[in-house]
């Protein structure tokens, strides 16, 4: 889900005008907080109260079905070129990989925009291709698409040269005959790059942005804050996270390789619990990669993936964090667009070719099985456990009461982030992590941690702490990695906490302690939340 809550939350406060409507106009994703202010309206009409129970779940909800809807279309426009192109085989086998591919399984149930930009891109690589005509709608057309499509999410202007020049390398039979020439790719680039242009410039100005130290504070207030490190060995896994949903396999490789000493990994452990999942998104890219090699068609429709890969790769690296898998969606449609384009016919399906052949399908088939587990999340033990801490800490603390988390990754954050499971009804619980690894800041999580605590003690809000905050060693729950981010140690977690006073205790060993609004605890906090960098 993300940030999904957080776009509904700040579209319903436009809506009751508790915040100002340039708070729309966001850098990363400029389209998407106006299309969930146009919608909100009919979303808040027509969802019942059953399916989502509050104004802001509401307009959650919709934007979810908006997301749905257009991965739906998306899943539609891909079986259809493709069956134009190579038949139903191909057809078939590029849709699976489409539906089941973790990032589009994933963001299709989720209010981000990642799927909605996607299927546009699509439509636009669609229209290109399979156009009869060759005039200028078929080449302007697209092209604003693909400016759309980054207008949704900015990371899409990525794919924007790929797209463009599709139809240069990759014929679809009974469209256009001819190969659109390079005169025309620069066209439809140039309507693609001022339709993106026009659209970052209304919204900078609908946004309040007047000088250049104002657009550059703009742009990077779309990275909320987050920075990792080591960002070529993340993109290893990130890669892989377009297809396989990996769950906690990329913890299990982060304490390897950096010799985690309180969940040691050992190299079979890794290779039996994560590592092949890798390993087989490779060998389907290898395989990949090898069919259209070996096909003339399909080295043409290399041009296009060579070019969308090329930029995503050192893009996600150098710009972005590498680690999750909406990073690598510019790629996606020239990955599959190049899949099907060298497809092979019955005669030629033998030797190396039959070998890729066998692999790119194997891959399809597996997804299914290896991305099923994500829809059963709710009905895992470790759900089980988690809504029974919720609920023992429910029916002892006060009902706006606070829980800090140590980590924003661990099963209490995630239940939070299931904002339409019955748990979470009629409200959730406050949640407040205390350490996030990815944060640009995280070496100074206990100055904002602390005031936190002093901003919801002014709101009347009680804290607990859960005690695996204060043990000697992190629990395997938390997720946490030593070594991860350099200027963090779990060593000053319990530290920090075993500092403050506890006037309450509930839930035992995995229980939580409630922070004693105490004139030492006030005095401590209020210290330590005026250090300065």
């Amino acid at each position: 889900m993300g940030d999904s809550r957080d776009y509904a939350t700040e579209i319903a406060a436009i809506k009751n005008h508790q915040e100002p409507v340039a708070k729309l106009w966001e850098s990363g994703h400029p389209l998407w907080r106006p299309l969930g202010y146009i919608g909100a309206p009919g979303f808040l009409k027509l969802i019942p109260d059953r399916v989502a129970w509050t104004p802001i779940l509401k307009i959650c909800y919709g934007l979810m079905l908006v997301n749905l809807a257009c991965g739906a279309m998306a899943a539609l426009l891909i079986f259809d070129l493709s069956r134009r192109l190579a038949g139903n085989a191909a057809a078939l086998i590029a849709t699976i990989l489409f539906v089941w591919g973790d990032a589009v399984l994933a963001y299709s149930q989720s209010g981000m925009p990642y799927v909605t930009g996607l299927s546009i891109l699509i439509l636009g690589v669609w229209w290109q291709l399979t156009a009869r005509s060759e005039g200028w709608l078929a080449v302007a057309g697209p092209a604003a698409l693909f400016g759309i499509a980054a207008l949704f999410w900015l990371p899409y202007a990525i794919a924007i040269p790929a797209a463009c020049c599709a139809r240069r390398f990759v014929q679809v039979p009974g469209a256009g005959a001819q190969r659109m020439p390079w005169n025309r790719v620069l066209l439809s680039a140039t309507v693609a790059g001022a339709v993106m242009a026009v659209g970052m410039g209304l919204t900078a100005i609908l946004a309040g942005v007047r000088s250049v130290p104002d657009g550059l504070a703009w742009l990077t207030a779309a990275q909320h804050g987050l920075h990792q490190n080591r960002q070529a060995v993340r993109a290893i896994t990130g890669s892989s996270r377009l297809f396989i949903e990996l769950g906690r396999d990329g913890v299990y490789l982060k304490r390897f390789l950096f010799h985690d000493p309180y969940h040691p990994v050992n190299a079979s452990s890794l290779i039996r619990y994560s590592l092949w999942k890798v390993a087989l998104f490779y060998a389907f890219l290898v395989c990949a990669l090898a069919l259209a090699w070996l096909s003339k068609t399909g080295r043409r429709a290399l041009a296009p993936l060579l070019l969308a890969g090329g930029l995503a790769l050192p893009a996600a690296i150098a710009v972005f964090e590498p680690s999750s898998p909406e990073r690598f969606l510019p790629v996606l449609p020239f990955l599959l667009l190049a899949v099907v384009a060298s497809w092979p016919d019955k005669r030629s399906r033998h030797g190396i070719t039959a070998v890729a052949l066998t692999g790119v399908c194997l891959f399809a088939a597996l997804l299914p099985v290896l991305n099923w587990p994500a829809f059963a999340e709710r009905s895992s033990a470790l759900h089980r456990r988690v809504s029974e801490r919720l609920k023992g800490f429910r029916a002892n603390a006060g009902p706006d009461d606070a829980i800090i988390t140590v980590m924003p990754t661990e099963p209490l954050e995630d239940v939070d982030l299931l904002v339409f499971d019955p748990l979470n009804r009629p409200k959730g619980t406050r949640l407040v992590w205390a350490v996030n690894p990815m944060s640009a800041e995280a070496a100074r999580w206990p100055v904002r941690l602390a005031r936190s605590v002093e901003e919801n003690w002014a709101d009347g809000r009680n804290l607990w702490v859960e005690k695996t905050a204060l043990g000697a060693q992190p629990a395997d729950s938390l997720l946490w990695v030593e070594g991860d981010n350099p200027d963090l140690h779990w060593r000053d977690v319990p530290i920090f906490f075993r500092s403050l006073e506890f006037d309450r205790d509930i839930g035992g060993a995995e229980g939580f302690l409630r922070i004693s609004r105490s004139q030492n605890n006030q005095e401590r906090l209020a210290v330590m939340a005026t250090v300065r960098p």
